[in-house]
């Protein structure tokens, strides 16, 4: 007795191929920047670590609050790519570095006053009484999203091993 097989449906295939590569693409996109706080510094080519802060706190760099981790998000998501970005207000800055010039006003004064009494810190009392009108403040590059040659290497080798895995299952 003959048997006739079936040629499998490699449309079907492929368009559910594709929106598994999708979801994929979010979710090791997600863990990657995550990493990227995680190991305080930035994978393209080579790991490049953040500079450490000036003044050494037993927290992690950019992970204070933890708002600028949960910020990030997945912007938009389509076949042809995934964009992700950060919310809150001061992200771009941290990721690409910068120069911030802070204007000093009367509420900012008052402010410096009442944190030199709640913690005796001097700097507090210096920033209150300084005759500047403005703070300049250099921001380093503490990048944690962009484009990553390690990651792209990675993503393509995910890809060809989900399209081998299902051929594999025919």
């Amino acid at each position: 007795m003959s048997r006739i097989n079936k040629s499998p449906d490699f449309l079907a295939m492929s368009q559910q191929l594709i929106k598994d590569l999708q979801s994929d693409a979010e979710k090791q996109g997600m863990d990657f920047i995550h990493n990227n706080f995680y190991q305080e510094g930035f994978t393209d080519a080579a790991f490049e670590a953040w500079l450490p802060k000036k003044e050494s706190d037993t927290y992690n760099i950019l992970r204070v609050t933890n708002y600028l981790f949960n910020s990030v998000h997945v912007a938009s998501s389509t076949q042809d790519k995934v964009v992700f970005e950060a919310d809150a207000p001061y992200a771009a800055i941290h990721n690409e570095g910068g120069i911030l010039n802070i204007p000093i006003t009367e509420r900012s004064r008052k402010f410096f006053w009442v944190m030199f009494k709640a913690t005796g810190n001097e700097k507090w009392k210096w920033m209150a009484l300084t005759k500047k009108d403005r703070f300049t403040i250099k921001i380093d590059k503490r990048q944690y999203m962009g484009d990553s040659e390690t990651f792209t290497r990675d993503w393509d080798a995910h890809v060809i091993n989900e399209i081998i895995t299902r051929f594999k299952q025919l």
